[in-house]
């Protein structure tokens, strides 16, 4: 099961009240575990070189790239090494755990040939952004459609993800080409990629075609800028044949659609990775939207939210966290015994983990202590419930990995059986299907109560 993928899609309603555009849904992708997109290209690349039997990876590209990489790496046990040529100096202040391979002084006609060549000679993977298993990169980016699809029933008119090598724009376009084809999307929405106003997919042409005759007379060396002039090819064909197109922003409007996400929507981005909502909030703002519904893909947009264990109940009493609990899962049937129940195991032996946004709860998670040690998982997570106007943004992932963590893993939990969807879930995150819970009710239809 895949750790990464999934990641929350937030309507974002008061800013649909505030552009007056139609339905905003926004992708967090910082939801991943290592917080970014890239997480999704990463574990694949690690995926694929245990299957050919490698243990030893080079790593060279961006920073959330190397950050990707070093973390589905580490879970693996696999040794990394990230790729220092001349002018990265960024590379040591960043990543002071994780060995440098020296090539500063190396020599060859390229730098993807450096890389080859060290490579081999160490019996690495050679995982290198932009210019190696590009292929693997866009089938895994290809998955955010997927998700998107599932959520909206196909009907989307338009989306907008932030320029870089291309790999999103692809990948979107080339799923939602074989979901037409088979008429799962019945409308095909414009792609928009936002960029720098001073940088589109020519100008990275030219600077790649300047690095290339720099880097043969052996002047320098730039990481992330040598590109796949193939793949931008590509993404360019899929902008056009989408009716989309590269919007460029001005660094004012991109700090203003940063502080707006963060103001309106409680959502985390740096200014850097702002450009796809900075792209959509000028379009909305220029009257280049029509009404209908859009989906906003932030590479590292994560929702502003804080989960804590709770220790102290004169501040949040037992009647507090009943009353919480069974207001956000007043779905369920559970009675108040039940659930006061629990509460009251796992706040002396258990876990109650509580998520706030800007002081507010939003969401609570009681884990009980079953107290056996080997026949059954010691820990199990009784209730996990989100306030109504946070579901979907990520409020229920943070409360549980913060559950699998404190319990190192030794945790079971029950999903109705016809419960597809949250079955789906629970899998992401390493859960499985082992048996049937089965409750005597001998020949009453209703439950016999619980004795104390």
């Amino acid at each position: 099961m895949l750790r990464s993928g999934r990641t929350p899609l937030l309507r974002a309603g008061k800013l649909e009240k505030v552009l007056d555009v139609g339905e905003i849904y926004i992708k967090l992708e910082g939801q991943n575990p290592s917080g970014h997109k890239m997480d999704r290209v990463a574990e694949a690349l690690i995926k694929d070189a245990l299957a050919r039997k490698l243990n030893k990876v080079l790593i060279d590209g961006s920073q959330p790239y190397i950050q990707s990489m070093v973390y589905y790496a580490s879970i693996e046990g696999m040794h990394c090494e990230i790729a220092w040529f001349k002018n990265e100096r960024w590379k040591q202040m960043r990543f002071k755990t994780v060995p440098l391979k020296d090539l500063r002084k190396a020599e060859g006609t390229s730098r993807r040939n450096i890389l080859i060549r060290a490579a081999e000679e160490s019996g690495a993977y050679l995982a290198a952004e932009g210019y190696t298993h590009t292929h693997n990169s866009q089938m895994m980016l290809e998955s955010m459609g997927d998700e998107r699809v599932a959520r909206l029933n196909g009907q989307v008119n338009t989306m907008f993800t932030q320029l870089g090598h291309g790999y999103t724009v692809t990948g979107i376009y080339n799923d939602l080409l074989k979901k037409w084809m088979r008429g799962e999307v019945p409308i095909f929405p414009a792609i928009f990629c936002g960029a720098s106003e001073k940088r589109d997919f020519l100008t990275y042409e030219a600077e790649i075609r300047d690095t290339f005759s720099r880097e043969s007379s052996g002047e320098t060396a730039y990481g992330h800028l040598l590109q796949n002039h193939e793949l931008h090819e590509r993404a360019l064909t899929a902008l056009k044949e989408s009716h989309g197109a590269i919007v460029r922003v001005r660094s004012e409007q991109l700090k203003e659609a940063a502080k707006l996400l963060r103001k309106s929507e409680h959502i985390r981005v740096s200014d850097h990775e702002a450009y796809a909502f900075a792209a959509f909030y000028r379009m909305a703002g220029e009257g280049k939207l029509e009404k209908g519904r859009h989906v906003i893909i932030l590479n590292e947009g994560k929702s502003a939210l804080q989960v804590d264990r709770i220790f102290d109940f004169q501040s949040l009493s037992k009647r507090d966290l009943i009353d919480m609990t069974r207001r956000w899962l007043a779905e369920y049937s559970d009675t108040v015994l039940e659930t006061a129940d629990a509460i009251g195991n796992a706040m002396e032996r258990g876990y109650i983990l509580l998520a706030s946004r800007n002081g507010v709860p939003v969401g609570i998670c009681i884990v009980v202590n079953i107290g056996f040690k080997d026949f059954i998982p010691t820990y199990h997570l009784a209730y996990i419930g989100t306030e109504k106007s946070s579901k979907g943004r990520g409020v229920g992932s943070e409360l549980i990995r913060r559950a699998i963590e404190l319990t190192g893993g030794n945790l079971s939990l029950h999903v109705d059986l016809g419960n597809k969807s949250a079955k789906k879930v629970y899998e992401k995150y390493g859960f499985k299907h082992m048996y049937n819970r089965m409750i005597y009710y001998g020949d009453s239809e209703q439950r016999p109560q619980l004795k104390k």
